[in-house]
């Protein structure tokens, strides 16, 4: 006879061992590491890696830094096995998966030629390059590759940001027509390049509002722009006085594809109470329609919420939880897509046409003229 009970028994412990092997498989696919590099260990840096270092999805292979005591630094306090002065020795280095580049404005192109020629995904801080022209050739050889490629800032993944998109979206401001957003501070004094060709306070700081109007508002169709050097030496946190090559006051106008105007103000000469801090409760960027106005609180890359305004409803504060969106942490966000298979709202063509943007600007300022904008991307973000 059989014991229908011992039945179950085994039932129950064979279906128990085959869902702990899935529950095991999926652990593990859930944390499995990219292997990743470091190049570019100065002041951004010590942002990054704190973050990069706790990612479940993230095994740090190798740092690298033109002065290598900043890299050894780095890698001693993060665990990092290897370190190299150069990128074309780290890329002989033991193997690795993903190419983080923090190195400055300028170094951005090259580095991140080298790490996609040597078929890597990469992820940049801001600007992919100085140059569009740069850009476009490296947006073209990563998708001929077929590589991932990236680039700061992430404003787009605050939660901030898909409230305001859903808002917009879901027509509570009516047509929205025009906005406006600003970003300044007193200057970063621990860099020359900041202040020499390749640098500019409209590539370093305006940067994020551009990201953030072109992801609500849509492409750009073209650009004014003025732009202007209000001081003309500063002198660094080291006492070294440099002589400003770039623009360190920048106003540009944009045109979207739906016909909204949109205005970005950025700057090195705003002396703030706030400084460069992210706590602002001011209005960093606003947003008016046909039926009611929408307000940014904070900077977009440290935002704490958002004010609303129709002809139906008084002013109500929205999307205050921060919901774990930090600035920084890009590139861990990348890693956990490429481990996990999950997809990202980021890409290479709205970083790209920022870019052009950007670049539009200054081409304005020069020739006096409105500047057409040829490239665009996928919008809206969120279908």
């Amino acid at each position: 006879m059989i014991n229908k009970d011992a039945v179950s028994r085994r039932d129950f412990i064979k279906t128990a061992a085959v869902a702990s092997l899935a529950t095991a498989a999926l652990a593990s696919a859930e944390t499995r590491k990219i292997k990743v590099s470091v190049i570019g260990c100065g002041s951004v840096s010590g942002s990054y890696l704190p973050v990069m270092a706790a990612s479940p999805y993230m095994e740090l292979v190798s740092a690298c830094d033109l002065i290598i005591q900043r890299a050894e630094e780095r890698a001693k306090k993060f665990n990092i096995p290897n370190v190299y002065p150069h990128i074309d020795e780290m890329l002989k280095g033991p193997k690795f998966d993903f190419l983080v580049n923090l190195t400055s404005m300028p170094s951005h192109y090259p580095v991140n030629l080298k790490g996609l020629q040597a078929g890597l995904n990469v992820w940049s801080e801001k600007p992919l390059a100085v140059h569009a022209a740069d850009a476009r050739k490296l947006v073209a050889l990563a998708k001929q590759k077929n590589l991932g490629f990236w680039g700061a800032p992430i404003t787009i993944l605050s939660p901030q940001f898909k409230f305001m998109a859903e808002t917009i979206a879901g027509g509570k401001l009516g047509k929205v027509t025009a906005a406006h957003a600003h970003y300044g501070h007193e200057g970063l004094l621990w860099s020359a390049w900041f202040f020499q060709k390749g640098g500019g306070s409209l590539y370093d700081l305006g940067v994020y509002n551009v990201t953030t109007l072109t992801g609500l508002l849509g492409p750009v169709k073209s650009v004014v722009g003025m732009t202007s050097i209000c001081t003309p030496t500063r002198k660094l946190t080291d006492g070294t006085e440099v002589r400003v090559e770039v623009s360190d006051n920048d106003m540009l106008i944009m045109e979207h594809a739906n016909g909204t105007l949109s205005h970005v103000q950025s700057g090195y000469n705003y002396g703030s109470a706030d400084g460069h801090s992210g706590k602002t409760d001011q209005y960093t960027i606003d947003f008016f329609g046909t039926d009611g106005d929408m307000h940014l609180c904070g900077y977009d890359w440290g935002p704490h919420g958002v004010d609303v305004t129709t002809l139906k409803e008084p002013r109500q504060r929205f999307a205050e939880d921060p919901a774990g969106y930090l600035w920084q942490n890009g590139a861990v966000h990348i890693a956990e897509c490429l481990a996990t298979g999950k997809s990202t709202i980021m890409s290479m063509d709205h970083a790209f046409h920022v870019l052009e943007i950007m670049e539009g600007c200054h081409v304005s300022q020069q020739t006096g003229k409105r500047i057409p904008i040829h490239s665009t991307f996928k919008w809206p973000i969120f279908s």
